[in-house]
């Protein structure tokens, strides 16, 4: 006998069609009671959705009523820009996946469907990307991700209604939706400060700083000034990923874990000898992006895409356009996955109170 599956306050309409073995618009047609299903189906699903611990979403709520209501009999589009040099790109960044996935995902919750749009197609320029998306009827528009430091799309944004998703691009200002960064190097170092590690040495490319603002940097900044000064590392920020400025680094700092973005850096330390976790700890700010066991921070980028399309949505239900003057961030919190590159050295020290 199958035992009772435990309530899941994230439950959403794709996790109970994918429990129930049939499509989201099932399922939604189900949790609506639709004439369309045979009772024995709605009775199954709805039973199961309260067995996952699903409740309704105002928003969905709002959005079908408004789409019955105007007797509306196909669901609206929403464009998905991606950009790089190619079009397929973005989809070597498992993380820029994952956003796609949960847009996509939350998207067909609504009701609505999810094109994407090269924005940096050579052969269209943004005055004509924004006539064709006027053409189609298509007013919501996601700007997803780019590599690097990519320039904001210079489209006229007067007749949409835009949201950013994941890091955002500081000269376009638009409401956001963006994994917490800030909140989750914070878990990073009282995990590992759990764990006994002392000495921890942040590893990041110069544009994965500024494009966070700073925001992985800080909580350790402030974290090394209560530490004794034989204890700290100075962090090592790169213009260009070059194997040689970190092995001087590291030799230089000699830390205990190394915190950073590219599992690359395993490899490093193994051609200076040393082995993970046996004589340095790492620690990955964003697992998802990479396959392969890491400890370190799941951004959950499927939930940060799902919130970007609730904003996209919102936005245009309440009939906004353009560029916003005080542009709103929604933050997502990550979470701390325990991983084979970490392991317990030394019990913690208790610090006093204002010790150094």
């Amino acid at each position: 006998m199958n035992s009772p599956m435990p309530p899941r306050s994230e439950s959403t309409l794709a996790t109970i069609a994918a429990a129930a073995g049939c499509s989201v618009a099932t399922v939604s047609r189900a949790l609506r009671a639709s004439p369309l299903l045979p009772e024995r189906t709605i009775v199954r699903i709805q039973k199961l959705a309260g067995r996952l611990g699903y409740r309704s979403n105002p928003l969905v709520t709002q959005v079908m009523s408004h789409l019955r209501g105007a007797h509306v009999t196909q669901r609206g589009t929403l464009a998905y820009l991606v950009f790089g040099t190619a079009a397929g790109e973005w989809q070597k960044h498992l993380t820029f996946v994952g956003f796609f996935e949960g847009a996509r995902s939350r998207a067909e919750e609504l009701g609505f469907r999810l094109d994407q749009f090269w924005a940096d197609d050579p052969a269209i320029s943004p005055a004509r990307l924004a006539q064709i998306l006027r053409a189609r009827g298509i007013t919501g528009v996601i700007v997803g991700p780019a590599p690097g430091l990519p320039k904001a799309p210079r489209l006229d944004w007067s007749d949409f209604a835009p949201v950013k998703i994941g890091v955002p691009l500081p000269e376009l200002p638009l409401p956001c939706a963006v994994s917490n960064h800030y909140r989750a190097m914070l878990r990073v170092i009282e995990r590992l400060k759990a764990l006994g590690y002392r000495r921890l040495g942040l590893v990041l490319q110069e544009h994965q700083n500024i494009k966070t603002s700073g925001l992985w940097l800080a909580p350790l900044a402030y974290h090394e000034q209560h530490l004794r000064p034989s204890e700290r590392v100075a962090p090592l920020v790169m213009t260009r990923w070059r194997e040689a400025d970190f092995i001087r680094w590291y030799r230089l700092h000699r830390p205990e874990v190394i915190i950073g973005l590219r599992s690359e850096l395993i490899t490093w330390l193994a051609r200076l000898g040393r082995k993970v976790p046996g004589d340095v700890g790492f620690v990955h700010l964003d697992r998802c992006t990479e396959r392969g066991e890491f400890a370190g921070i799941d951004q959950k980028p499927r939930e940060v895409g799902a919130a970007a399309v609730d904003m996209a949505v919102s936005r245009l239900l309440a009939n906004e356009r353009n560029l916003q003057a005080s542009p709103r961030q929604l933050l997502v919190e990550g979470v701390w996955v325990d991983g084979p590159t970490v392991r317990a050295i030394r019990k913690p020290r208790q610090l006093s109170p204002g010790a150094d």
